[in-house]
């Protein structure tokens, strides 16, 4: 099968470019011709003036990606199209150059960007549904897009414009959601039930499981507002014998190291870190800690730490409660009751026995949901159906 995919990188990157290559090197390993187009946000700056002067209506529709794309196909001719981002630079305009050519559209779910210009649902601390109860407009109400009101207006105009021509109703032939909850997001926005499909994240190796425990405990993922890490530090002033490492950067880096050695907290700041060192150390970790205050949609540390024999300490938030089951394969808590959180990571700490029952029930979790044979044969069955059903 020859399929095309279509990513538009961030600036700051993460977990939704890992899961592109991983699906690339797993579609070529079983032999489909891959051709991957990706633009990145990074060059945004780099632009010439006039590029950056026409920067608001090339995110709505970009002349240069619809010709791209057409020429592309043209030249490729693939079976399929497996679109995972086009904000910013690659904009909606690729998903007619699908069309024209003829080419049916596949499109994963990596966050709720369609029904919140945040994508994340998540706003001043708490989890926000405005914009899906009321309409997109209250985005510029409460200035969602990074608090300016340029950068709303902006993001509010490439989902309203989409969303009244029907581009992303109309234009997708597939959804992919990670989860079943990430899935009825989208249901109660109005998306057509029966063409989402879910399909988790997963890792294309298999690390096993390393019999040297460390005593610590382990935080990968973004210092920002919606992912809880401010909960860290709090449940840290009382756990103080208890070693937290956290690997990571963000917005709040900085105030949080500063935080943290003031109070002399036990926790060691590693920074960004290469994936296969993130790797050792989640083997060697007691637990992985989510925080999450956001309803996240499927994290990929998840998998990772599964694949490890890792148990998940996490917050009842979006799809964790079903990626997760409490007293199996981790833990769940309240992340607005630190003593909760406190109390949840104790009873790992403090109760060995009982943690690694978790970690044998973790790794046959993946073992049994997440490998990269079991993503594939979903990921083609996804595929094969969209190119027969296709109109």
């Amino acid at each position: 099968m020859k399929i095309l995919i279509l990513h538009n990188r961030y600036k700051f990157e993460g977990g939704e470019e890992a899961v592109v290559l991983a699906e690339v090197d797993l579609l070529k390993k079983h032999g489909h011709k891959i051709t991957l187009f990706e633009l990145s946000n990074k060059n945004i700056s780099k632009g010439s003036l006039l590029k950056k002067i026409l920067l608001p209506f090339s995110i709505i529709w970009s002349i240069d990606s619809y010709r791209q794309i057409c020429e592309l196909i043209e030249k490729e001719k693939p079976d399929i199209a497996h679109i995972h981002n086009t904000f910013f630079l690659m904009s909606p305009s690729i998903y007619y150059a699908c069309k024209v050519k003829k080419i049916p559209v596949v499109q994963t779910l990596h966050n709720y960007r369609f029904l919140c210009p945040l994508g994340i649902l998540y706003r001043d601390g708490k989890v926000c549904r405005e914009c899906l109860d009321k309409g997109l407009f209250m985005s510029l109400r409460y200035k969602c897009g990074k608090k300016s009101v340029m950068w709303t207006i902006a993001m509010l105009a490439i989902l309203e414009i989409h969303k009244r021509i029907k581009t992303f109703r109309k234009l997708i032939n597939t959804y992919i959601a990670l989860s079943n909850f990430s899935k009825q997001q989208f249901v109660d926005a109005g998306f057509d039930k029966n063409r989402i499909k879910v399909k988790p994240n997963f890792i294309n190796f298999d690390p096993g499981i390393s019999s040297e425990k460390s005593n610590f405990v382990l935080y990968v993922g973004r210092f920002s507002p919606e992912k809880g890490t401010d909960i860290l530090l709090e449940a840290w002033k009382k756990l103080k014998l208890l070693p937290l490492k956290i690997i990571g950067t963000g917005i709040q880096f900085k105030e949080f190291k500063d935080y943290a050695d003031k109070y002399s907290l036990n926790i060691e700041f590693l920074g960004q870190k290469p994936h296969n060192e993130v790797i050792n150390y989640i083997k060697k970790s007691i637990a992985v800690i989510l925080p999450s205050r956001c309803n996240e949609n499927f994290p990929r540390v998840i998998v990772e730490a599964f694949a490890c024999g890792v148990p998940v300490v996490a917050s009842k938030r979006g799809a964790l409660t079903e990626l997760i089951e409490d007293r199996r394969t981790g833990v769940l808590f309240n992340p607005e009751n630190i003593e909760d959180f406190i109390e949840k990571i104790e009873s790992i700490w403090n109760n060995k026995q009982e943690a690694e029952k978790m970690s044998r029930n973790a790794r046959m979790e993946f073992e049994n949901k997440y490998t990269a044979e079991k993503n594939y044969e979903k990921l083609i069955n996804i595929y094969e159906r969209s190119i027969k059903n296709y109109q």
